[in-house]
């Protein structure tokens, strides 16, 4: 599992950091993508989310992307985010998106909407 990471340093800029293991197992050698799933799927159930629900890094990481598509984020700065090295990768995403959702964002962000 590759982490890409932005860290804001003391001046107030970001610097790109990649780590190939973000999280440590018990015995300080990096979690290896199964412990991580099934982790999350034990987190899930602990909470209620019904088991036809697919619970994944990957749901995880799809979430994300389409969560911050409907909050107005443009195409180009999640693509930025996934560490997609295409814009084309990042446009599935707007797939799953409502069309409801869309005219709603677009009616709020809409300058006639707004005078």
């Amino acid at each position: 599992m590759r982490v890409v990471l932005y860290i804001k340093t003391g001046d107030s800029s970001w610097i790109l950091t990649r780590y190939k293991n973000l999280f440590p197992s018990k015995n300080g050698k990096p979690m290896t993508d199964e412990a991580v799933a099934r982790i999350l799927k034990h987190a899930a159930k602990e909470v209620g989310v019904s088991s036809s629900v697919r619970v994944s890094p990957h749901t995880c990481r799809h979430t994300f992307a389409q969560m911050q598509l409907k909050n107005g984020l443009d195409l180009y700065s999640v693509s930025r985010l996934m560490g997609h090295v295409n814009i084309m990768i990042t446009q599935r995403y707007l797939l799953g998106i409502k069309d409801k959702d869309i005219v709603d964002r677009g009616t709020q962000t809409s300058p006639l909407m707004n005078l």
